[in-house]
């Protein structure tokens, strides 16, 4: 395993190397030994016009694997580059739910001059899946998959398998159909293997199975789909006809996607936001934010203010202010990362909350002890005042347990009266445990105040 990660390596920096160079077809040769999506991270590395001339070189099969490999944005901005009847025979081959997403990067008048060029049945296809809410299941189906009418023998699906093995990827399911289309049950293949061959599909198939519908939203069929182990998970229209499947590949892309703009959204930048994105625009979806935290940070100031005479007598108090507050943000954001990828993976529901407070306590009690030890300790020996440790300490470990507590169940909170809890927590969390650190260490302060001159 390792001697191929090195092989791996050592082709990757040759590639860069050739590309810089643009010797293409050393490039193209070494590029061989690196599987399509690794080839297709090298080469974000590059100008769009060098990668197309690089493509250029390459097996056409293979040429689609790496354009597939690109994040939509990219893969449009290449495609753009193409000839128009070269574009159309790549965007002809892909899945129908990747040609909405770059098609999406286009003005609607490309768009429509895109689909007029295509199959009837193609355009049909890709304008069924647009015609979705782009936070639905049906704006992520899949039609590459199995299904057989209800009465077919095994012997003869195993025989239809087989000659449709090069162009069905998902096999790992076969869903049994009735005449009208209507979803009836399902049998892995497997079970279709060690199966009488005579045996007719409907005496081994598994009824009353799990399936999404075209409405549901994607991130709730995604988790769905995680949390019971699925590899597909059948998608039904109202009139419960089989129209497509949502595969694990997918899911953990839609998952990976909502984990990532909850973390973008902890620092106020929008889940919509990409590199691409114009500056203006992000300059627009990332201010307000910004200026909402200044208002927000007013309560903070407010209470050192109250506390002015006491900096202003014992000034060493002002060193250690920064070291607690951060701290409590710090501990914090911990909390409230695990609860939002909790909750957008599925792993837990809004009446969990409890549970999450509870935990949190618990290791907000540990970690404020030793933590507000450790920190006692410090501040003890860097100025030589027993009772400013002691004030130091007692709020850091405070400051720590509450801003677990608030990290962890704000989540729950924000996510039950309807709001994202990305979006809204990060302001709150910070503002809340720099109120609540500036509070007790101030406020213990200035109860000990002569021990400390």
């Amino acid at each position: 395993m390792l001697l191929g990660n090195e092989i791996i390596k050592e082709a990757v920096q040759k590639t860069k190397q050739y590309l810089k160079a643009k010797e293409i077809e050393k490039a193209v040769e070494v590029s061989e030994q690196l599987p399509a999506q690794r080839l297709a991270k090298l080469l974000r590395n590059f100008s769009s016009e060098h990668i197309y001339s690089f493509l250029q070189h390459l097996p056409k099969d293979r040429i689609l694997e790496v354009i597939n490999g690109f994040a939509e944005e990219y893969a449009a901005e290449l495609l753009e580059l193409m000839p128009e009847e070269e574009r159309l025979k790549y965007l002809s081959k892909m899945d129908s739910d990747e040609v909405v997403d770059i098609l999406n990067q286009y003005p609607r008048e490309k768009q429509e001059k895109i689909l007029e060029d295509f199959s009837r049945s193609k355009r049909e296809e890709v304008e069924n899946i647009a015609s979705y809410s782009e936070d639905t299941v049906g704006a992520f189906l899949e039609k590459d998959f199995l299904s057989v009418i209800s009465g077919n023998t095994i012997e003869n699906i195993l025989s239809e398998i087989k000659n449709l093995s090069e162009t069905i990827e998902h096999r790992s399911y076969v869903y049994i159909v009735n005449k009208n289309n209507k979803l009836l049950g399902v049998s892995s293949f497997r079970e279709l293997l060690f199966a009488d061959k005579k045996a007719k599909i409907d005496s081994i198939m598994t009824e009353n199975i799990y399936s999404a519908n075209v409405e549901d939203p994607a991130i709730e069929a995604a988790q769905r789909l995680k949390a019971r182990k699925l590899k597909l998970l059948p998608v039904v229209d109202k009139q419960e006809r089989l129209v497509g499947i949502l595969s694990m590949e997918t899911a953990v892309e839609l998952l990976s996607n909502e984990i990532a703009e909850d973390i973008l959204a902890l620092s106020g930048v929008s889940g919509e936001e990409s590199f691409f994105t114009k500056s203006g625009l992000s300059i627009k979806m990332r201010l307000p934010w910004m200026i909402g935290n200044i208002f927000l940070n007013l309560g903070a100031v407010a209470v050192i203010s109250n506390f002015e005479n006491t900096i202003a007598q014992v000034a060493i108090l002002a060193a250690f202010l920064p070291m607690i507050t951060d701290m409590g943000g710090n501990v914090g954001i911990q909390a409230l990362s695990v609860s939002i990828r909790s909750l957008a993976l599925g792993e837990v529901q809004i009446r969990d909350i409890k549970r999450a407070v509870v935990k949190e306590m618990k290791i907000g009690l540990v970690n404020g002890l030793v933590l507000g030890a450790v920190f006692a300790v410090v501040a003890y020996f860097l100025q030589r005042n027993l009772i400013l440790g002691f004030v130091a300490g007692i709020a850091l470990g405070i400051n720590v347990l509450v801003a677990g507590v608030v990290g962890g169940s704000m989540p729950f909170i924000i996510k039950k009266l309807g709001k994202d809890p990305a979006l809204m927590t990060g302001p709150f969390l910070t503002t809340i445990t720099d109120i609540t650190g500036v509070s007790i260490y101030l406020g213990l302060s200035t109860i000990f105040l002569l021990g400390l001159l």
